[in-house]
Parts: C-alpha cells; sequence; structure tokens
C-alpha cells in the first residue's frame, strides 16, 4: 500500500438538477500504483470526466453529491479535506493537463504572467520566498523538460503566437512547475494532429520514467491507449465493466462493450480496412489551377522586416462530381486555409477556382453560391448557437436562400429525417443534445438549401468511435441519396482510408501526394506522407508492422518548418 498513489474505492456520485436526482456514477474502484501508466477509456457521457473532475476536485457540489465511497491521495482520504487542504493539493499532488490548450489558457496574459502565477501561489502557500530571477529560472528549466529550448521566446509569447504543439507542451510543464506525482492528462492529443500527437505522448512517457510521474489518462482513443497505458479501465454508463494489462484487455477483451469499442476502431491497414467505391464522375464539381494564399504582417520593434506565410503554394485540383475527396495534413499545412478559398472567405493572391462551371471570383456571396456550397465545422458545440432552437439554427439558411416562411415548418421537418433525428428535437437547445446529435444538427443545416458540394472540417475530431461511425454512415446515405460531393478536411488518415475515395496531402501549403486513396496507402511516395502513416496510433501488431517504418531523424527532417523573413 505505500506505493499506491491513487485508490478510488466504492464511489457513488450522483447529480441533481430541476429537483431530479440522478446517479452517474456507480460503485467505481480503481487504483494507480507509483510510475504506472493508466487509461480510463469509454464514449462520451461514460463518466471519465466526472471522476477525473471528482478525483481533483472541481465539480461543483452541488449539483453533484458524493453518496459513499471513497478517494484515497497517498493514504490521504481527499473527500473529507476542507477545500483549502483540497486546494493546497492542486499542482503540487495532483496535476491536470485538459484536452484543448487554447482554452486553458488567459489569450490577454503572456506565458510568463500565467506561469510565474503558480509558482508564486504555491510558494505562498509553503511559506517560500523565491526571487522573480529565481522564478523565471524555475520556469525555463521546467520548459526545457517538456523539449522547449528556447524558454526566453516562449515566455514573451502569448497563447495565440503559438502552435497547438508548443501551447500543449507549455501546459504540460504549468502542471510540473510544483512537482506533482499524480498527473492526470484528460484527452491530450485529441485538438492535436498526428505527428503533434506522437510528440506529446512520446513527452509523457518520458517524463513519466525521467520524472517519477504516475499518469492517469482518460480518452476514447484506443490507439493512443495502446502506446501508452500499462494497465486499462474501460467504463460505460458510469461504471468499470472491464479491467486489466493492456496486452489482455487489446488481445482479449472479454465484456461485450469493450470489443465493440474495439471493432468500431477504423483500421489502417489489413483485411478489415473498407475500401471505399471510386464511384466519381467525370464531370468536374471544383477545379483549382495553380492557386496561391500568401499572409504578411510587420514584425519587429520598428517594423522593418515582414514575416510571411505562404499558406498555400501552386495547388492544382480536380474534384469531381460525386467524389469524397479528402484533404490530409497536419496544422499549419494549408489544408483549412484552401477550404476558406472555396468557401468565398479568403481571396487568393493568384490562381483560379472554378465551382459548379462558374468562377469563384463572381460566384461567391451570391445567393446561388450559398446554395451550391456548404460547410460542416469541426465542432458543432462552438458552431451552433447555444441561445436558439434547433428549429433557429435551421431556419438561418433557408431565409438567405429564397424560401417562403409559410415552408419553414415543413422543411424543417424533413430536415429532421435526413439526419435521423426525432421531429421534437426542433425545440431543443444545443445544451440538451449529445455530442452527436449536435453534429446532426450541423449537418442538417448545412443540407437546409439542397447543397451540391459540402466542404466537411474535421466532422468527427470532437466524437468518440461510436459516434463518429454513425455520424459517418448517415454522411455515406446522404452523399448517395442527394448525388453530393464531399470535400473532407482531416488530418485523421484512418478515418480518410475508410471513408474517401480519392485524397490529396498537403505539406507546407503545397499538394506533395495525390491519388486514389488505396494507392496513397497502399504505395505512399513522399517521406512527409509516410511521416504521417507511420504517426498514427493502431491497436493491433498486425497494423502496427504494416506501417511505414520512419526513424525519428527522418521524422524530424520532413517535419522541420520554416518561416520566410523579407526586409
Amino acid at each position: 500500500m505505500s506505493n499506491r498513489i491513487l485508490e478510488v474505492s466504492d464511489l457513488d456520485l450522483s447529480f441533481t438538477t430541476y429537483g431530479q436526482r440522478t446517479k452517474v456514477l456507480h460503485n467505481l474502484n480503481f487504483h494507480l500504483d507509483a510510475g504506472e501508466r493508466v487509461s480510463l477509456i469509454g464514449q462520451s457521457g461514460s463518466g471519465k470526466t466526472v471522476t477525473m473532475r471528482t478525483i481533483i476536485g472541481t465539480l461543483p457540489m452541488p449539483p453533484g453529491k458524493v453518496e459513499n465511497g471513497s478517494i484515497r491521495y497517498e493514504g490521504r482520504e481527499l473527500l473529507t479535506l476542507s477545500r483549502k487542504q483540497r486546494n493546497r493539493l492542486k499542482g503540487t499532488g495532483i496535476s491536470i493537463v485538459l484536452q484543448d490548450p487554447l482554452l486553458s489558457f488567459n489569450p490577454v496574459l503572456t506565458i510568463h504572467r500565467q506561469m510565474d502565477d503558480i509558482v508564486r501561489y504555491a510558494d505562498m502557500r509553503s511559506n517560500k520566498s523565491r526571487s522573480r530571477s529565481a522564478r523565471r529560472s524555475h520556469i525555463i528549466d521546467t520548459l526545457k523538460k517538456v523539449q522547449l529550448a528556447d524558454g526566453e521566446h516562449i515566455l514573451g509569447s502569448y497563447p495565440m503566437q503559438l502552435s497547438g504543439g508548443m501551447r500543449q507542451r507549455v501546459l504540460i510543464g504549468m502542471s510540473l512547475l510544483n512537482n506533482p506525482r499524480l498527473l492526470i492528462a484528460d484527452e491530450p492529443g485529441t485538438a492535436l494532429d498526428v505527428t503533434t500527437q506522437q510528440e506529446i505522448l512520446n513527452l509523457l512517457n518520458t517524463l513519466v520514467s525521467e520524472e517519477g510521474l504516475t499518469l492517469l489518462l482518460i480518452t476514447h482513443n484506443l490507439g493512443v491507449v495502446r502506446e501508452m497505458a500499462d494497465r486499462v479501465y474501460v467504463m460505460q454508463k458510469g461504471r468499470i465493466v472491464e479491467q486489466g494489462t493492456r496486452d489482455e484487455i487489446f488481445a482479449s477483451p472479454k465484456h461485450p462493450y469493450t470489443l465493440e469499442l474495439m471493432n468500431s476502431v477504423l483500421p489502417l491497414y489489413g483485411d478489415k480496412v473498407v475500401d471505399v467505391a471510386d464511384t466519381h464522375h467525370e464531370e468536374n464539381a471544383i477545379e483549382i489551377r495553380g492557386v496561391n494564399k500568401i499572409f504578411s504582417r510587420k514584425i519587429g520593434i520598428i517594423r522593418r522586416k515582414t514575416e510571411v506565410n505562404h499558406a498555400v503554394r501552386e495547388v492544382f485540383l480536380d474534384i469531381s462530381r460525386g467524389d469524397i475527396f479528402g484533404i490530409a495534413g497536419e496544422s499549419g499545412s494549408g489544408k483549412t486555409t484552401l477550404a476558406k478559398i472555396l468557401l468565398g472567405l479568403h481571396k487568393p493572391n493568384s490562381g483560379e477556382v472554378t465551382i459548379d462551371n462558374q468562377n469563384l471570383d463572381g460566384f461567391q456571396g451570391s445567393t446561388e453560391f450559398r446554395k451550391t456550397v456548404q460547410i460542416v465545422y469541426q465542432n458543432p458545440g462552438s458552431s451552433l448557437n447555444p441561445r436558439r432552437t434547433v428549429a433557429d439554427q435551421l431556419k438561418v439558411p433557408l431565409k438567405f436562400t429564397g424560401f417562403s416562411p409559410e415552408n419553414y415548418h415543413a422543411r424543417i421537418e424533413e430536415l429532421l429525417d435526413m439526419v435521423e433525428l426525432p421531429r421534437s428535437y426542433a425545440s431543443m437547445y444545443p445544451h440538451e443534445l449529445s455530442g452527436g446529435q449536435k453534429q446532426r444538427v450541423a449537418i442538417a443545416r448545412a443540407l437546409s438549401c439542397h447543397p451540391k458540394i459540402l466542404v466537411l472540417d474535421e466532422p468527427t475530431s470532437a466524437l468518440d468511435v461510436l459516434i463518429q461511425n454513425s455520424v459517418i454512415n448517415l454522411l455515406h446515405r446522404l452523399r448517395d441519396e442527394f448525388d453530393l460531393t464531399y470535400v473532407f478536411i482531416s488530418h485523421d488518415l484512418s478515418l480518410m482510408r475508410n471513408f474517401c475515395n480519392r485524397v490529396a496531402i498537403m505539406f507546407r501549403g503545397e499538394i506533395c501526394e495525390q491519388g486514389r486513396t488505396r494507392d496513397i496507402f497502399a504505395n505512399p511516395q513522399h517521406p512527409y506522407t509516410r511521416a504521417l502513416l507511420s504517426s498514427i496510433p493502431v491497436i493491433t501488431a498486425e497494423e502496427e508492422r504494416l506501417k511505414p517504418v520512419v526513424s525519428k531523424a527522418e521524422r524530424d527532417a520532413v517535419l522541420t518548418t520554416t518561416t520566410e523573413l523579407t526586409d
């Protein structure tokens, strides 16, 4: 028992809302020993995050209430501690790394100010007195631990000036500032592309071995669990339904829910891979000819230098009617900029875009353009207006595309039927819906004005594997039923392999490789494509064997980015 860091025993927890009590955690039992990497897995709503917030003490009480059980950290009962005593453990005994690093920072404060506040607060609680320079040195040393060598530059930056991977490293550094023993990582790679996620996972593994940390990993990404965890607990509806070592869970899952999770993971290689039918037509829905997009800004104290970001470079693409055309690449590769050009949100510096046989220059902004091209965004929680009902969300595009008001009600019911939602949901608000239901509403809104082309910008990255599969099946049905063309933007190559019939890989703004999906995956030609494929976590040894072998030196050489500076 002296080696035990955390022990949760017989934990029952309920929520009381609108006078009704609902039990959400049922007789929860699990533990972590020193130096272990333990993963808690399950789909959205299974109780993972509620469990994490109960452990760290950030769950509101009320409406939450612990009805029974015990949570012990290093033998101390946490549930009987005062709020002040509990707060003293945060960041010192137990630290947390949250899912979205951008939302974890104050956007108007520099990184130094935010990290320094954490150190000063811990010093104040422990009656220490360190000078500003001593605190700064400690912060820079901590940043080096998370492989951020240029600490001075990082500390003077604001969160928005850092890449996603750098923000996640800084967030991990913040959690390590006061030498915790237990680190809780809540979906630490979900908001990142595969190459950056791989770097973060390697970093966490290094910290566990070198800093003596114990890691509780909360995720629904089973590939990440296979690479990271020593032991695994599977949660369903607030209960732990299966537990075991990583090898036991992945080699021979016993519970039907665990089997369902495993079978829902889209394979990257092997016999189970879905070979998407190449059913596109000869006629092109989109033609892109030599498109360039450059962003620039003045930098330096006297603004004499110009920082130039060539986001899209000489892109040529033909997307045929009926295609599910995937555009893949890591963050910053230019894929979202290209999507915004297609939507008329960015004007290219040069080149030509033709959509539905019309030049984009004279087409964008018109009612006919809105009827031709629509978008489904990555996170339905932020793309839907929280103050509008589902019916009100669906009315907005109808108002701008010539539908008469007397037809609104019938069209809204028709749209809900299309996306397999009950018609009664028309009166509900986004917060009353699950993640998958919200994304179905977002798809219905995009379909409301009978578009021919849908731009899908990471439409399932915020969803767990079970909900993701239901949304993908829906998109397949809608494509066949309405003869839609999809432009699918993603960094999830496993999903792209099983959803797209053609794919283009973007690297530093350029199309480095394109062709039929089956050909690209069977024989990737470009080193960057090989680096992307080698970075994807998989759940079977057979898929691991079939992935391209790319050394760390090769990957680093390919993925190193540069910034152009001109006087």
